[in-house]
Order: structure tokens, then C-alpha cells, then sequence
């Protein structure tokens, strides 16, 4: 094809939107992209004018426009679309299409794509870019691809109720210019670059735009300045760099129904109106613009009336919302499921789990309103798997980090029991008299009273034990523990009145746990050893509390062995055997047995069944022979779990570390790496705990123990000489069995 041809086809092409199909048609190449009927400053798809001016947008936008003669012979058409991602991020996209046919034959049609991103610099100051794509089809003889780029600033140096809202934007058009080819090329498609030789550059242009939205939103002024071709060689034809100008004004006469005037840069006048509505079904605005002109009003083209509508939508969360939802998520939604989830944990007992849960919350969400508490539960996590040291550091951390929180009681008070836990009374009652001091109104003193009182309990001084657990009132979730120590505490210092109260009132209280329940049972059977072992004991009110003990209760082998004690007391001795024989057959385990088995010996020794009873009292002597749990046991205990108590130590350190640490893949690893190590040291830990509970019951049972075994002894020496010597009657068997024990 000649090259002569090429070069009138693209300058027919590029003068397209604004010059007649019927008339000479004139080199103003520029034309192209200053088509203020569209893109015009301050609207949200302005990419021609200003790839800056998409950042204006606050949600999905949506417009699509058509301009034409009254013919219908020259036209153009574009859709855009603008999303803006975040507070600095827009993405946009257009597309613009212009096209004729002449003589009814092949058509000329130039569409070009157009990307654009905007970033927000500052609240205040913009930069955007985009690139543009274009196609050319010259009359399906020649089809060329090209590729071009803007750039541009936009500034908002004025944005109040008072004043109103000023846009300020500098543009450099085609900086990257698109280039057209006017080398001789054989028919099909070729990709032009903006390096080839033989080309025509399309023309770079700087923009100055400006757009104020006032009085109370009533008015809309728009007014552009354009150096047209700056960076455009004259030998390639045309006027060289020359100035154009527009400017616009719409005036809303409702918030709904504005109209506008229009100077545009092709020098003709426009007018036209804008209608729109809100919050409509899927969109929350919608618009549609009408503009119309006549080019001869001006100059004349010959192209006659002219005309363009337009429509914008906007649908979508606006930045603010999804921002705003983002937030709340982040700070509010995404936290709060991840503390339930760890607090979900921590009530399935899962410590450990639940530990390396609320670090996650401690680490990630430092403003979330309940990081205190998580942290609380963090430390009460290690605690719960006795690993004290990794509790102790989280506690003393939160201190520290959380100087207003209202958990820093609880802190103070968990570092206390931690001590009293480990037996470290003194160090517990310093800190007993610190939450006293800082802490005397809250919640936690009466905690902090319970442990106090505990320790005194344990130290031997049970007046002042009684004096700090008196403090703590029906309610409290110590109250029925509180009150069992006050009545061992009146028990131990003879005063069984007292001791008859505590324990009455704990089975006055309703109870809402397996735990209180438990311990109301203990108190049943407390006071019916009371009743059973007063100065003028009464029988059958004490069989009637053990009675009230049901089975599968911690203290049920106790309240049998009462029971079995009481027929035993009236002389019953085939029902004292039945509950005796019960805990010999059921519970094996139970520290009771020896006992049970000497209550059957004197059950035998009063029907005068001498080798019974022998064998019976044999078998309580026997197991009364040494403490349940020797000395050697536990040295040996002791030895194995200071053996691995560095071990545990190191345990900790880490499983502390990795719960400072968010979940990440390499993190859990680590976490995975150290649980068959945490799992073999807290065997051992737990091992080691259930032993101590058993030597605390063992030395709680030594002085029944050596009774046991001492009555066991002499009575059984007793039913020997007995059957050396022949049977007795009845009444002296029993008479001699009340000489031979003193029933407590």
C-alpha cells in the first residue's frame, strides 16, 4: 500500500471526533484525546485528561457515554470502570471507540484500552499513571497495535463545609507516545513502537485542570488548560504547540437535577442537564447526562447538531465502609472469633493448645479490649499444666504491660498462688499483703483471703486461719471450700459447735458444680463423725448424714465406713459388716480398707466367731504394718522428678517463646518438634503431682493408721486367748469389745 495513503488515513483518523465526514478535513491530531465530552476533570473516569483524577472515586463506578452527529456518520463511545482498593489504591479501566465508514464503505475505527493506578501520596496529593492501548483499523487494509502512557498529579488543596472543595491537577499526556506507522506495509496487522523510524508520534500534550464544587454542593465549576502538542516535531505536520481552554458549569437546582453549560475545546457552546437518584436497588447512585450543541453556532463544520449522554453508577461499599469493615474486622471480628477459639481451647482443657492460642492474641491484636484477658488465660493455661515458670513470667509480663488494666489484681493474686502452690508460704504472704494493700476493694482479696487463710491452716495457726476465711460470704466461689477448712480448723481446737456450723452451712448452700457437690458430701460426713463422736453422741442422726452421701462421691467410702461404725455402735454387727465388706469389695485403692477390715473383725469378735474375726483383724494389722507411702518411695519419687525438672525447666522457656509467636508454618514446626518432649516432662510432672497427693493422704492417715493398727493388735491378741479359752456370751463379747476400742 502507498505510503501517501497510510499517512491521510491515520490523519482522517485522528481528526475523527471532531471533524466533519462532510468537509475538508483539517491536521488537528490533538483532537484525539481532548474530547471534554468525557473525560473531563473531576469526574471519577477522567484517565484521558488526568490518570490522577481516579482517585477521587469512593466506591465501584460504572459510566458509559455516546457521543454523535445528528447523522450518526461520526460517533464515539466509551465504557470505564474505577475500583478504588483502599485508602491510597485505584484501579481503573476505559475504553474509547471511535468510528465512520465512508461511502458506505470500509470502515476507519480506532479503540483504545486504557489501565490506570492511582496512589494517594498523602490525604491531600495524588500521582497517577496509565497505559494506553490502541488499535487502528484502516479501512481493513492496514491494522497497527500501539502503546502509549500518561501521567499526572492531583492536588486538593481545600476540602471544608465553609469553603468548598478545590481540584487541582497537572497532566502530561501520551509522555509515552503512541506511534502510528507510514512505512509502504503489505495489508494484515502490525505492533508499532514508539522507536521505529517511520512512524507518526501522536502528540504529547500538558494538561492544567481545575475543578470547585460549592455552595453547600450547589454549584460545580470546571475549567481546563491545555499547551497542546509539546513534544511533537512541526516537520511532522500541523501548527506546533498552541493553547487551548474550556471550562464548565453546572448548577444543581435539587440535589437531584442540576444544569450545566459547556465551553468546550473544539470553541463551540454546550448545554445540557444532569438528572440522578441514591440508594436505588443495586446501585447507590445512579446518573444520567444529556449535553447537546450545534458546531455552527460558532464556527462553522458543517456537522450540525451534536449530541452525547452519559451514565454513571456507582454500587458497593464506599472506601470508608470496607475500610471501616476491615478495621472492625481486624480489630474487632478477627480477634474476638480467635480469642473464643482459644477460650474454646481452654475450657476443653487443652492448655497447651490454648496457651499457643491467646499468645496469638496477645501478639497480633495488641489493641484488642480483651488482650488483658488473654493474657490472664495464657498464664492460668501454663499454670493448669503446672508450669509455673512460663505462668510466672506471663504474669509478671502483663504487669507490666497492661499498668491500667482491671485484671492486674488477678495477676497479683495467680503470683500468690503460684507460691502457696509451690510451698513458698512466706514469698505468698508478702504478696497477700500487697493485694491487701492496692487491691483491698476488689474482687480479688477475697481470693487472695482464701489462700492466706490456707496457708495459715496449713502452718498450724487456726485461729488466724479462721479470722481470714470468716471474710469470705455465700457467692463467692471459694465459700464452700473456706468454710470446710473453717470447720477442720474449730475441729482441731475443740470447738465442735463452731466446726458443727461451718459444715452445716455448706449443706444449706445450693451447689453449681461436680466440685461443690463433692465437698457437700465431705461436710455431710464430717458432721456425722460430729454427731457420732460428740459428748453425747447421737447414733442415728449421724447415720442419717452418712446416708445422705451417694454413691460415685469421692467421700462415699468414708460415709459407709460410718455407716458400718453406727450398726457396729447399736450393737448391730451383720449391718455394720455389709457397707464394710462393700468399700473391701469396690475400692481397692482406698486408704479405708484396713480400716473396714477391722470394723468386720469386731463385727465377728461380737457374734462370738472367733476365727472370723482373726482373720479379719489379721488382714487390717497387715496393711497397717507401714505407711502407705514409705520414705523410700519418696526419695525415690523425689530423685526422678529432680532429674527432670531442668528438663521441664527447658520445656517451658520454649513453650513460652513459641506462644509469644504468631502461627506461622515455621513456628508451628517447632511447636510440633517440641510436644513429644512436653508431653514425656508433663507425664512426669503429673506422675509426680498424683504421688505427693497420695503422700499427703498417707501422712493424713498415719495417726489412724498406727490406731488401726494397735487396736488391730490387741484385739486380735484378745480373740486368741479367747479361743484358747472358750466361747463368751453375746453381751460379754460386746461388753469387752467397748472396753477393747474407743469409738471416735
Amino acid at each position: 500500500m502507498h505510503t501517501s495513503f497510510i499517512k491521510k488515513a491515520a490523519v482522517f483518523g485522528l481528526a475523527l471526533a471532531s471533524t466533519s465526514l462532510f468537509a475538508e478535513a483539517t491536521y488537528s491530531p490533538h483532537k484525539y484525546q481532548q474530547n471534554d465530552w468525557f473525560a473531563e476533570f473531576g469526574g471519577n473516569t477522567s484517565m484521558y485528561v488526568n490518570p490522577a483524577g481516579i482517585s477521587e472515586t469512593e466506591q465501584l463506578e460504572f459510566s458509559a457515554a455516546f457521543f454523535s452527529s445528528i447523522s450518526g456518520e461520526a460517533s464515539q463511545e466509551y465504557v470505564s470502570l474505577t475500583f478504588p482498593m483502599d485508602y491510597k489504591h485505584t484501579l481503573g479501566f476505559s475504553f474509547f471507540e471511535n468510528g465512520a465508514s465512508i461511502d458506505d464503505g470500509p470502515s476507519y475505527g480506532e479503540y483504545a484500552f486504557m489501565f490506570g493506578y492511582a496512589y494517594n501520596l498523602m490525604q491531600f496529593l495524588s500521582l497517577g499513571v496509565d497505559l494506553s492501548i490502541l488499535y487502528i483499523n484502516q479501512f481493513d487494509e492496514v491494522k497497527q497495535l500501539t502503546m502509549g502512557a500518561d501521567i499526572g498529579i492531583s492536588w486538593n488543596p481545600l476540602a471544608s463545609s465553609k469553603y468548598g472543595y478545590l481540584l487541582v491537577g497537572v497532566a502530561m499526556q501520551n509522555v509515552l507516545q503512541p506511534a502510528v506507522s507510514t512505512a509502504a506495509e503489505e495489508s494484515g496487522m502490525k505492533f508499532v513502537l514508539f522507536t521505529e523510524d517511520e512512524a507518526y508520534k501522536i502528540p504529547s500534550n500538558l494538561n492544567i485542570s481545575l475543578f470547585y464544587r460549592g455552595l453547600n454542593r450547589a454549584l460545580e465549576a470546571k475549567a481546563e488548560v491545555s499547551i497542546i502538542d509539546v513534544m511533537h516535531e512541526s516537520a511532522e505536520g500541523g501548527d506546533g504547540m498552541n493553547l487551548e481552554t474550556s471550562f464548565t458549569l453546572t448548577y444543581f437546582l435539587s440535589p437531584h437535577l442540576g444544569v450545566r453549560v459547556r465551553f468546550t475545546k473544539e470553541c463551540y457552546p454546550v448545554i445540557g442537564a444532569t438528572v440522578n437518584v441514591k440508594d436505588v436497588s443495586i446501585f447507590r447512585y445512579l446518573a444520567l447526562d444529556l449535553e447537546m450543541s450545534h458546531d455552527d453556532l460558532w464556527e462553522k463544520k458543517n456537522r450540525g447538531f451534536i449530541w452525547a449522554v452519559k451514565l454513571t453508577s456507582r454500587f458497593g461499599d464506599t472506601r470508608e465502609e470496607k475500610i471501616g469493615e476491615e478495621r472492625y474486622r481486624r480489630l474487632k471480628i478477627e480477634p474476638e472469633n480467635d480469642y473464643r477459639a482459644a477460650m474454646r481451647l481452654y475450657l476443653n482443657r487443652q492448655f497447651l493448645e490454648a496457651a499457643y492460642a491467646f499468645g496469638k492474641v496477645q501478639t497480633k491484636y495488641p489493641a484488642f479490649h480483651l488482650v488483658d484477658q488473654a493474657a490472664f488465660y495464657k498464664a492460668k493455661s501454663f499454670e493448669n499444666l503446672r508450669m509455673h515458670k512460663a505462668a510466672k513470667a506471663v504474669y509478671e509480663d502483663a504487669i507490666k504491660r497492661y499498668p491500667q488494666s482491671d485484671q492486674r489484681a488477678k495477676y497479683h493474686f495467680q503470683l500468690m498462688n503460684i507460691d502457696y502452690k509451690e510451698g513458698k508460704y512466706t514469698e505468698a504472704m508478702a504478696k497477700y499483703q500487697n493485694i491487701a494493700q492496692k487491691f483491698g476493694e476488689s474482687d480479688v482479696k477475697a481470693d487472695a483471703d482464701y489462700i492466706a487463710g490456707q496457708i495459715k491452716f496449713e502452718q498450724g495457726l487456726y485461729q488466724e486461719a479462721v479470722d481470714l476465711l470468716a471474710a469470705i460470704l455465700p457467692g463467692n466461689a471459694n465459700y464452700f471450700y473456706a468454710r470446710y477448712t473453717m470447720g477442720i480448723a474449730y475441729s482441731r481446737m475443740g470447738k465442735w459447735e463452731e466446726a458443727e456450723n461451718c459444715f452445716r452451712d455448706i449443706t444449706e448452700q445450693p451447689v453449681s458444680n461436680q466440685s461443690e457437690r463433692d465437698l457437700q458430701d465431705a461436710a455431710k460426713v464430717k458432721l456425722g463423725h460430729i454427731y457420732f463422736s460428740g459428748e453425747k453422741p447421737d447414733i442415728a442422726t449421724a447415720a442419717q448424714m452418712y446416708g445422705q452421701v451417694e454413691a460415685g462421691s469421692p467421700v462415699y467410702d468414708e460415709a459407709m465406713l460410718g455407716i458400718a461404725w453406727s450398726f457396729l455402735k447399736v450393737n448391730k454387727p451383720d449391718e455394720a459388716m455389709k457397707p464394710a465388706q462393700w468399700i473391701i469389695n469396690n475400692l481397692p485403692e482406698s486408704f479405708l480398707i484396713s480400716e473396714a477390715y477391722l470394723v468386720i473383725g469386731y463385727c465377728h469378735f461380737m457374734k462370738k466367731d472367733y476365727e472370723g474375726a482373726a482373720k479379719a483383724l489379721e488382714q487390717a494389722e497387715k496393711r497397717t504394718e507401714q505407711p502407705v507411702v514409705s520414705v523410700a518411695a519418696r526419695d525415690s519419687a523425689r530423685q526422678a522428678f529432680d532429674a527432670m525438672q531442668d528438663e521441664f525447666d527447658s520445656v517451658q522457656v520454649q513453650a513460652l517463646d513459641l506462644a509469644r509467636q504468631l502461627p506461622t508454618p515455621r513456628v508451628e514446626s517447632k511447636r510440633e518438634a517440641l510436644r513429644p518432649t512436653f508431653d514425656k516432662a508433663n507425664q512426669s510432672i503429673e506422675d509426680y503431682a498424683a504421688f505427693t497427693q497420695k503422700s499427703i493422704q498417707s501422712d493424713r492417715f498415719e495417726s489412724n493408721r498406727k490406731r488401726i493398727q494397735e487396736d488391730a493388735g490387741f484385739t486380735l491378741a484378745t480373740v486368741k486367748t479367747k479361743m484358747s479359752q472358750g466361747s463368751a456370751s453375746s453381751s460379754e463379747a460386746a461388753q469387752e469389745l467397748e472396753e477393747l476400742e474407743d469409738l471416735e
